[in-house]
């Protein structure tokens, strides 16, 4: 059975909040509307592209705004955006551990691995999944559950990295361990209402609880 870290992509991989602000607030800018802060935006990130767009303008029939902020986003997408420091060493030395290292984001299958090629870091990864890779995303424990059984997983010795409730929630009721972290967009104080497992302040945190050495 294979020891699996499963990391999601947004306030956890990667630090992409200013390309997302900067293409939501773009997008808003086409429908004449005042930009939102850097706050707002990162409330609104962590259940996809469908429901992110719905809360930047606030209603449900959003396909002209959707297909918008696709367009913006796609411009954008790198601008800014670059792996937290100290990542992806954290990353490759959990792979020289013997553990299956990938992604599961709520952001489109197809934009996740966009970025991750474009940053020129998705061979890193034994794995890529984003919200539409399934019938079902997080904070539904289905993804995780999937993964697991498709990479002949021990649950035991599994983790969700996450930097949101979506991320803690799923890793709980699929029965594998989370790690909740407080460098990406939530923070500690929200993170703490989902009681993860573990708290780390930086990648190599994550690494050590990982590992057993903290």
């Amino acid at each position: 059975m294979n020891k699996i870290v499963i990391f999601d992509l947004d306030g956890t991989l990667l630090d992409s909040i200013e390309d997302l602000v900067l293409a939501a607030n773009n997008t808003r800018g086409r429908f004449n509307l005042p930009p939102l802060s850097k706050d707002v935006v990162s409330s609104y990130v962590g259940d996809g592209i469908i429901k992110f767009v719905e809360r930047l303008f606030e209603k449900k029939d959003i396909e002209k705004e959707l297909e918008a902020f696709k367009e913006e986003y796609i411009l954008h997408i790198i601008d800014n955006t670059k792996p937290y420091d100290g990542v992806m060493d954290t990353v490759l030395n959990l792979k020289g551990e013997g553990y299956l290292v990938g992604v599961l984001s709520n952001k489109s299958e197809r934009l996740t691995n966009l970025v991750l090629e474009m940053l020129n870091i998705s061979y890193f990864f034994d794995f890529i999944y984003g919200g539409d890779s399934f019938t079902e995303k997080k904070p539904s424990p289905l993804p995780i559950k999937e993964i697991i059984k498709n990479l002949d997983g021990d649950i035991k010795n599994s983790f969700m990295v996450g930097d949101s409730c979506n991320d803690i929630t799923a890793a709980k009721e699929a029965g594998i361990k989370s790690i909740g972290v407080t460098y990406g967009f939530s923070g500690a104080k929200l993170l703490e209402k989902c009681n993860p497992d573990f708290v780390a302040k930086s990648p190599l945190e994550v690494e050590k609880i990982v590992l057993g050495e903290k």
